[in-house]
């Protein structure tokens, strides 16, 4: 990835302004549904952004929508959820904030439809999903053809990291119709296919000991084990019908973030 992802997917150059901040109000609701957390907000679109702080962890998150959905993987305790708004620049004042106390973490949280793996009526992606595990009886059986599938049919987009926007979020619907997208976009294909099926995965963010630059991949849960998973990786091995392994060793990857 360029160095202009590397800014986007860890937000280090964003310097927030905390002038302006507001009570919470009926214009800003963070509610608990199950394996996600519901964001509604009267303020969204371009130059809106959410941050949720967990301890000394923080994810940003888009406000496209007056309703977005953002996951729990962060575990018990007490998160913070801020409405961000641009002022100028990387500069942001928050709008509103609120406070939600999470008392359980629920199990199928990588199953969730929540940024940045949106999947849920999703119909395209559905019907893809369906139409390459029909014969598929295993939850294994399933993983790896979703993955030969991807690998094979997805090429990776050079020139559309020229032109991503800050806030970028991937579009599985763009992604199954368009067939090619950059990293990101490989991995929530992933992710959204299998969470669709049943098969909790997660998108995962870092370093890859071969790259230099930042990277996504997955984490698919199989026979009560994790298992990395990186198929735009591998479909530069396909691409040049070089023989790869779908299942990666923990040793090559340094994750930062995951979803």
């Amino acid at each position: 990835m360029s160095k202009k992802l590397v800014c986007l997917f860890l937000c280090v150059l964003i310097i927030f302004s905390l002038h302006g901040v507001v009570s919470a109000s009926s214009d800003f609701n963070t509610t608990i549904l199950g394996n996600r957390i519901k964001v509604e907000s009267a303020e969204y679109g371009e130059g809106m952004r959410l941050m949720v702080q967990y301890g000394n962890s923080k994810y940003y998150y888009s406000m496209k929508n007056n309703i977005e959905y953002l996951p729990i993987q962060l575990g018990k305790g007490t998160y913070e959820v801020k409405l961000l708004k641009n002022i100028e620049g990387n500069r942001y004042s928050v709008v509103d904030k609120e406070y939600l106390n999470i008392t359980e973490v629920p199990q199928d949280v990588y199953l969730s439809s929540s940024q940045p793996v949106v999947w849920e009526n999703n119909e395209e992606l559905l019907v893809l999903a369906k139409e390459i595990i029909k014969d598929k009886n295993t939850d294994e059986e399933k993983v790896k053809a979703v993955y030969e599938y991807i690998v094979s049919n997805i090429k990776y987009d050079k020139l559309k990291i020229e032109n991503l926007p800050d806030d970028y979020v991937p579009d599985l619907t763009t992604i199954v119709n368009d067939k090619k997208g950059i990293c990101y976009d490989y991995s929530a294909l992933f992710a959204g296919i299998l969470r669709s099926e049943g098969i909790p995965t997660k998108l995962v963010k870092g370093y890859k000991s071969d790259l230099k630059n930042y990277h996504a991949w997955n984490e698919v849960y199989l026979d009560g084990e994790w298992h990395i998973v990186d198929t735009t990786y591998d479909s530069a091995y396909v691409s040049r019908r070089l023989k790869t392994s779908m299942f990666k060793l923990d040793s090559d990857y340094n994750k930062i973030r995951e979803y």
